[in-house]
């Protein structure tokens, strides 16, 4: 089978889970024998290959290239949101690369960049469409419905404004995936009832030799180290976390150390910087997740937003990693007694869950034992097979149709 995946980015370029999860798809395919094709952007025009995937990358169209992290003023913003709602600009691009390709089914994921737009094309040439929601872009043009420090309980005027133009392409999609319940629900009444619905949640790539995994009894004496892995900013809970970690006892500060690894605003890391500075807390910059994962005894997951999924908490659980997780959004769906705690993101609730954990170094050591069995049902393998099995359905009634 040819499969073409599109995706805002793809390797080398990370900006979150969406492009570890869609190679992590990509990959896999091509493990069962499919050619796997993907399109994205980048810095300039090219096609290389990673890991049997043949990536094609092209340069965005519009008023300036989300490619390049630069500030932009609310009016750029503006006029660069409004065109990504029904971008015109790639419709002969998409259609010269589906001609080459010809792929037997064309699987959308993040289409920041590409709007909407792109469905329609796809479907007047005839291909099959799946849809994975992996974040709020249908919704939301910030992506995260969350804005002023606080959950959006209904669309603001600005994204309202756009979310009325991309909802005219809705009817596009043969398939709709989300990664979680949660996801799903939120978008499920946007699409007609004729469309196709499931869940796929993400899937990770286990290492043959998790690193926390051990048999030794845990030392009260010992320090516990705390990680917190991603983008470091507001809706990430990144500064709920350090006045929570501010709160506690000086009996815990003194035995529990917090590694923070990931990037943010100048400004707002300086900030965090400034007021742990009395606190064991260390930033670390961008670091490889598994290297990371084996530094750290808990992972703490404080997200404000609605997270669609949250990938660190699979990929912590299948490194031996038990984890407090947020009751935000499809993290809950993620929440396992026998190896994670669930809080709720109200002040002093994580306050109160460090200073237990850290008076109860034999839990930590219980759920540690717990946490890969767990994790071993998001599996690579379950993960693509899932989707192979979606693609194969539309196949069948692409088939059918024509008889």
């Amino acid at each position: 089978m040819k499969i073409l995946l599109i995706n805002t980015f793809y390797y080398p370029k990370f900006v979150g889970g969406a492009e570890i999860s869609v190679q992590v798809l990509a990959e896999g395919l091509v493990d069962r024998g499919h050619d796997v094709y993907v399109l994205c952007f980048g810095p300039e025009e090219s096609v290389y290959k990673v890991n049997g995937v043949v990536v094609i990358s092209i340069l965005q169209k519009n008023i300036y290239s989300t490619y390049f992290e630069k500030k932009r003023s609310k009016l750029q913003k503006t006029v660069h949101h409004l065109i990504d709602s029904i971008n015109p600009f790639y419709g002969i691009t998409l259609a010269n690369i589906l001609a080459k390709i010809q792929p037997d089914v064309v699987h959308t994921n993040n289409i920041q960049g590409f709007s909407p737009m792109i469905w329609p094309v796809i479907k007047f040439l005839k291909y099959p469409v799946v849809h994975t929601i992996r974040d709020y872009y249908l919704l939301c043009h910030r992506n995260n419905m969350y804005n002023n420090n606080c959950v959006c309980e209904k669309l603001c005027a600005d994204c309202n404004a756009t979310h009325q133009i991309k909802k005219l392409f809705l009817p596009f999609p043969d398939s709709v995936i989300g990664i979680s319940d949660f996801v799903l629900s939120k978008h499920d009444k946007l699409f007609p009832a004729k469309t196709s619905r499931s869940v796929i949640y993400n899937g990770v790539k286990f290492n043959s030799r998790p690193g926390r995994v051990t048999d030794e009894k845990p030392s009260n004496d010992k320090m516990l180290t705390l990680g917190y892995l991603g983008r470091i900013s507001p809706d990430k809970g990144a500064g709920y976390l350090v006045d929570e970690l501010l709160a506690c006892s000086e009996r815990t500060r003194k035995g529990v150390r917090v590694l923070m690894a990931g990037n943010g605003d100048t400004d707002y890391v300086n900030a965090l910087k400034l007021l742990t500075a009395n606190l064991n807390v260390q930033f670390v910059g961008v670091v490889k997740p598994n290297e990371f994962l084996k530094l750290i005894d808990v992972l703490i997951v404080p997200s404000l937003w609605m997270e669609p999924f949250g990938r660190t908490v699979i990929e912590a659980l299948a490194a031996g990693v038990p984890v407090c997780i947020a009751e935000s959004g499809g993290l809950t769906e993620l929440h396992d007694e026998k190896c994670t705690w669930l809080f709720k993101t109200d002040v002093r609730c994580l306050t109160s869950l460090i200073e237990k954990i850290a008076a109860d170094k034999e839990l930590v050591a219980n759920k540690r034992l717990h946490s890969v069995n767990y994790a071993k049902k998001f599996q690579q393998k379950y993960y693509v097979e899932n989707y192979d099995n979606v693609y194969r359905e539309l196949l069948i009634a692409k088939t059918r149709e024509q008889f």
